[in-house]
Formats: C-alpha cells, structure tokens, sequence
C-alpha cells in the first residue's frame, strides 16, 4: 500500500504510528492558523520560528560527539547517489584515512540497515558515518567540506537529510509539503524524533540555557559539555530556524518561498 505520507529527500517512509501523529498535529494547525497554507506549502509558523543555531564548525565545543557520530545518516534520496559516486575518489582521498579508503575499496559505500527498511545508507567505519572526518574546526562529514572546497551547496553532496535539521519538511497525500521543524511537539512524527532535541543545544536553547547553570540540572545529556563558555553556542545568536535554514530553503524551493515564509513568520 503506498504511504500516505512521505518524508522529503529521503525514500524511508513514515511509521504507522508517526503518521498518526503527523495527521492530527497537521489537522489541528490548519484550524488554528498556525500552519499557513501557500501554493502547494503548508507553513507551520511556530515551528519555524523556534530559535536555532546550526554552529556545525564548532560543534564540539558544546557536545562530545556530533551528530555525525555514533551512526549512519538517513538513506539518501536515489537521484543523490550518483553524484555522490562520482566525486567520491576525490572526497576519500582528500579527507579520509588510510582504513576508510581501504574499506570502500573491499565493500563499496553503502550499507543496508534493517532501522532503516533495508534502504542502503552510507556504511559505518567504527561506529561512525563512514564520511564523518572531524579535521579540527569545520563540518565533521568530509562530503560537506568538499563541496565547500569545491564551490558546491552541502546538500548536493551529503545525504539531504543531513543538510536539512532541524527543518522537517513532509509530503502529504495530496501532494501538499509540510515545511516544518524540530519541537517536542514535531518529535513524535519527525525523522528526528526527540533524542535530537535531548543530545544537542544547536536546535534547543531552553538545553543551552539549561547547561550553563550551576548546579547543572542531573537530566541534561551527558553529551552536552559542562561549564561551555559563554560564545559556544551563544544564546544571543539564536535566530529563528527559517533564517538559520534560509540557503536551504532557498535552494530546494527558490526565493519566492523564502520571501512568504519570511513574511508569514514575521506577521506570526
């Protein structure tokens, strides 16, 4: 049966219980007004205008891990794989040791995961996405600082999923997009679920806020860092996720969708 709902950029599919979720959060903001209808978008006000900060090149100073490690990505969208296929000589022999070339080289990029519907997703070398290279300051995923290198937009390298958090953007039935983002009410359906709200400041200040003071709440993350200083993820940079996420949105749907959520979020 074809699912109801899909995720955008990424063939994995909603869970059963993720779509229910999904159906009455999209239902009840459409009553409200909250999520604002525009050509084929649904825009969810509240939700893009919670207060981000995507300060990937300094992301270690405020966690022990990334969230490029300690997993894999979300299967990429099929049309991605080979560009990534064609530049991936380039990308591994820039930035990945000895061992991860040499892996490829046996067992190619990819991996199947059952957590994943057995989509093949990038392979894991150690624990880690086979692609994440934290090299000092700069993204950890070593597709990413090659597109940089190389004049190219992240997502165009990098699984789309990876580029997008904290945005959520879902395909309804009717071919309407739900252009959303990471909440503890968006947890229950997004791909993201909640543990990115629980392990990462970047897309929670109430958890940054929360981290800085003494005695520090027992409940926070073991992997936020203790005592961060003041400029790690600073609370006063926080912008909201349709600003923070502006080149994103702008690639994937062009300026004039930007414009309306610009003026949408503002009115809100």
């Amino acid at each position: 049966m074809k699912p109801r709902y899909r995720y955008v950029g990424t063939p994995l599919t909603l869970t059963e219980r993720e779509a229910y979720h999904l159906q009455k959060y999209w239902k009840k903001g459409r009553k409200s007004g909250a999520i604002e209808a525009w050509a084929g978008y649904d825009l969810d006000l509240p939700a893009l205008n919670t207060p981000v900060q995507l300060d990937c090149r300094h992301c270690h100073r405020a966690h022990h891990e990334s969230c490029c490690e300690g997993g894999y990505p979300f299967p990429p969208a099929v049309r991605q794989v080979p560009l990534l296929e064609q530049h991936l000589p380039v990308i591994a022999a820039r930035h990945l040791p000895d061992e991860k070339r040499e892996q490829i080289r046996q067992n190619g990029l990819w991996q199947q995961h059952a957590e994943t519907e057995g989509l093949p997703t990038i392979a894991t070398h150690e624990g880690n996405c086979l692609l994440c290279a934290v090299e000092g300051t700069g993204p950890a995923c070593a597709a990413h600082r090659y597109a940089l290198e190389e004049g190219l937009a992240p997502e165009q390298m990098k699984p789309f999923s990876c580029s997008l958090f904290p945005l959520e953007l879902i395909t309804g039935e009717d071919g309407r997009v739900l252009v959303t983002a990471l909440t503890a009410e968006t947890a229950r359906f997004s791909r993201w679920g909640s543990l990115y709200l629980d392990d990462f400041v970047c897309a929670n200040l109430p958890l940054r806020l929360q981290a800085e003071r003494t005695p520090r709440a027992a409940e926070i993350s073991p992997n936020v860092r203790r005592e961060l200083a003041a400029d790690a993820f600073a609370p006063e940079r926080y912008r909201p996720a349709w600003q923070e996420m502006k080149e994103i949105l702008c690639n994937t749907f062009g300026e004039t969708l930007w414009q309306q959520i610009e003026a949408a979020c503002l009115r809100d």
